[in-house]
């Protein structure tokens, strides 16, 4: 494996340190990102007052340590539920993405922070009932807000784009399928996008009957939106191999090639999901996959995949076995089946998974998510 290491660093894949609860009480971690400082920032969950809060987190790149003035509040008091994050890796400008509940019911909300000590500035707000799953940050400062927006009878996946100085914009997005003229037959929601260059690239799962299907099935989607000329191209996935009749795709980042890397799953009408990884070259065609094996459990994802500059792909899920889920983080080379290392951590106790990724400007590798007792955990793994 090519990394520009010397030899008396860790081995890739090894120990790092593992941190979870930091005296914080019950919570999750959603979303993962660095400064360009090399700290790292969490986005989570705690538990406060018997609700869901917010919170953002800085650590030390190197230790995962943090002093108590490096956990703050996000939207302190309000029912909130975190959801994503951004950091401009010049300027430093953390973006948040997150559900907030107020007296009328839940909107996604996305909010600015200049610095880290910085009050957030609110950007925009959905409205009630629209599903923001995701955030994507462009380098000239775009922003984009993927997930679904719930028409009379179907889900069309939407953008909200947000370029620098201007109001949100949406965009919708329905699959119609090629030779027919008729909209709306099937609901896609995305659940996560990336920027690749001008191309805003959603994927998620299209639900209804495909094709001669008489059953309702899901499909996974790659949706390229070319954002200046406001064209799209759909690709769906057909049937798998053997007996796998659905597909999901979770996650999506882009790698130093501009392909375009998923973490999803796939399974049968009796869904017991498998995971696996994909690689696609722009305009829609399947360069490589590897499976992740049999998940167990819906819960165990993946959850997410990043590109790391060491040459390989890194993905975030579980290791279920029916009674036990461990937090579980592996990285695969595109081309090569096995993966080139599988990080698991030492405490093998109670409920676990891994949920989020960030990669340092060396191959770290940084991995979020909850620990037992529904802690937050972040793992430190050198990459």
């Amino acid at each position: 494996m090519a990394a520009p290491y010397t030899i008396d660093l860790p081995a890739p894949g090894s120990q790092g340190p593992w941190k979870p609860g930091d005296g914080i009480g019950g919570g999750t971690v959603a979303a993962l990102a660095v400064l360009p400082d090399r700290r790292v920032v969490e986005l989570g969950n705690f538990v406060e007052n018997g609700e869901p809060r917010c919170y953002l987190r800085r650590r030390d790149g190197d230790d995962a340590s943090w002093p108590q003035e490096d956990f703050l509040k996000l939207l302190a008091g309000a029912h909130c539920t975190a959801v994503d994050l951004q950091i401009d890796p010049v300027l430093g400008t953390m973006h948040v993405l997150v559900e907030r509940k107020g007296g009328d019911g839940v909107r996604w909300w996305l909010g600015e922070i200049a610095s880290w000590g910085k009050g957030a500035k609110e950007i925009a707000v959905g409205a009630l009932g629209d599903k923001g799953l995701a955030l994507a940050l462009a380098e000239d400062g775009t922003r984009a807000v993927c997930g679904g927006v719930a028409g009379k009878v179907d889900v069309d996946a939407a953008a909200w784009l947000l370029r620098p100085g201007e109001e949100a914009k949406l965009r919708l997005f329905d699959y119609v399928p090629e030779g027919e003229d008729k909209a709306h037959q099937l609901s896609e929601t995305a659940r996560d996008c990336v920027f690749a260059g001008e191309t805003l690239v959603l994927v998620g799962e299209a639900n209804g009957r495909h094709g001669v299907d008489v059953v309702v099935r899901d499909r996974y989607f790659i949706l390229e939106h070319d954002i200046d000329a406001d064209a799209t191209q759909w690709t769906i996935a057909g049937p798998g191999p053997g007996s796998d009749t659905q597909s999901h795709a979770f996650a999506v980042d882009v790698d130093a090639d501009g392909r375009y890397l998923l973490a999803g799953s796939s399974c049968g009408d009796v869904c017991d999901p498998a995971g696996e990884v994909l690689v696609y070259l722009p305009g829609g065609k399947l360069e490589w996959q590897a499976t992740l094996g049999p998940l167990g459990s819906a819960l165990a994802g993946p959850h997410d995949i990043a590109w790391s500059p060491a040459g390989y792909l890194v993905v975030a899920l579980a290791a279920f076995d029916g009674q036990s889920s461990r937090f579980k983080v592996q990285a695969f080379k595109p081309g090569v089946l096995a993966p080139q290392w599988t990080y698991l951590p030492l405490d093998m106790n109670g409920f676990q998974v891994a949920l989020a990724l960030a990669i340092g400007r060396f191959g770290e590798v940084y991995a979020g998510g909850i620990a037992e007792g529904n802690f937050p955990a972040v793992a430190y793994i050198p990459g």
